[in-house]
């Protein structure tokens, strides 16, 4: 909403403050990108330069055209989720519309991370204009993440867990393996005795929205969201709880197509490895997965981009994968899962992308997900 009160002076210093701190966006992802680029050239330079233009030529053409089938599985998995989840809560749309607003929404976060312009911010746009309501909207969206994000968290402790058991590790690595693997493990049973346990919930989630504002005010006072937009995201999440506790006859279905969803996004880095003639076990492929989402998942970097390919080519490299058709495979399954959405969205449902990025980009302080809930409860005490 725009600025309705106050002095015109305190009005008239918002522009330049928003000006500078979008400045420093821009210079954050321009830096961020960057180091991306590095992280994605080097695996090539450190490469055989004729071995991996003879890896990219001996290419298996029609290999290819698995990793795509697959990744339009995914999506289309990923869409099933959706419509499950929003059938649950009373919101139904079709197929075919999930489609697209999956496409679109996933394609446009690779992009853009940033100026509000994010893949949940368009998700909430393309459910408006089908009439959903910003809370069921909000809802339908954090419930999938967290299934989502649950779901990973299995794959990941599986490749760290293989990782450890199942290769020689030397002492540092060993202990940070098995450190990673006693948390992930940790966080999945806590993440299981919140989804229960109301009261532990609640505190647990105040005391983490509270210090996470402490802690950016203190560090980040400039991009510090409001105390009211914090208890709002707090209140979604307590929401989103509550929604699968109380439907979770329901969630049955969602969580096995997210699950469908996961295992066809490690077939296409596997199908990647077998399109460039050195087919590979899928415990290898867990173990690179797990290492490079993790990685491009707590980066800075959009889409994780040059984080993902050079930790996942690393890890296959230590496990005795030679170095060029790693790199290949590797730069395939960035190619087929991330790149050919794009091409299916700018081709199939460009009136829609643009539609969005229009309709987002022009609507005035959308830039937090508190911007598109309903208010909070007056009482916001975790206890």
């Amino acid at each position: 909403m725009p600025f309705s009160g106050g002095l015109p002076s305190a009005r008239l210093n918002a522009r330049p403050a928003d000006g500078r701190s979008a400045t420093r966006r821009r210079i954050f992802l321009a830096a961020a990108l960057t180091v991306g680029i590095g992280l994605l050239v080097l695996p090539v330079l450190l490469a055989d330069g004729r071995e991996l233009l003879r890896t990219a030529a001996g290419i298996d053409l029609r290999m290819l055209a698995l990793p795509a089938a697959l990744t339009l599985l995914s999506y289309a998995a990923m869409s099933r989720s959706y419509q499950d989840i929003a059938d649950a809560a009373g919101c139904h749309l079709t197929f075919r519309n999930w489609l697209r607003i999956t496409f679109v929404s996933n394609t446009v976060n690779y992009l853009v991370t940033s100026a509000g312009l994010s893949g949940f911010a368009v998700r909430m746009y393309l459910l408006s204009q089908q009439g959903i309501s910003s809370g069921r909207a909000v809802l339908i969206s954090l419930v999938q993440t967290f299934l989502t994000n649950f779901t990973l968290l299995f794959f990941v402790l599986a490749g760290f867990a293989t990782l450890l058991l199942g290769h020689a590790l030397p002492g540092v690595a060993l202990a940070a393996t098995a450190t990673v693997v006693v948390l992930f493990a940790a966080t999945l049973a806590f993440g299981t005795l919140l989804v229960y346990h109301r009261r532990l919930r609640r505190r647990t989630l105040f005391v983490l929205a509270d210090g996470a504002h402490r802690i950016l005010r203190r560090t980040l006072p400039r991009w510090t969201p409001g105390r009211v937009r914090v208890w709002r995201f707090q209140h979604n999440l307590n929401e989103g709880f509550e929604f699968l506790v109380a439907r979770k006859e329901h969630i049955l279905a969602p969580a096995g197509w997210i699950l469908l969803d996961w295992l066809l996004t490690l077939a296409i880095l596997w199908a990647a490895f077998r399109a460039v003639h050195y087919p590979i076990s899928l415990g290898l492929v867990v173990i690179g997965f797990a290492v490079g989402i993790c990685l491009s998942l707590i980066s800075f970097v959009p889409a994780g981009l040059g984080v993902m390919e050079s930790s996942m080519t690393a890890v296959f490299v230590g496990l005795a994968v030679p170095l060029e058709p790693a790199v290949v495979a590797v730069l395939i399954f960035r190619v087929t899962y991330y790149l050919l959405p794009l091409v299916v969205s700018l081709c199939v449902f460009h009136r829609v992308m643009l539609e969005a990025a229009h309709g987002v980009g022009s609507a005035a302080r959308i830039n937090t997900v508190a911007d598109l809930t309903p208010s909070p409860p007056a009482d916001m005490n975790p206890t």
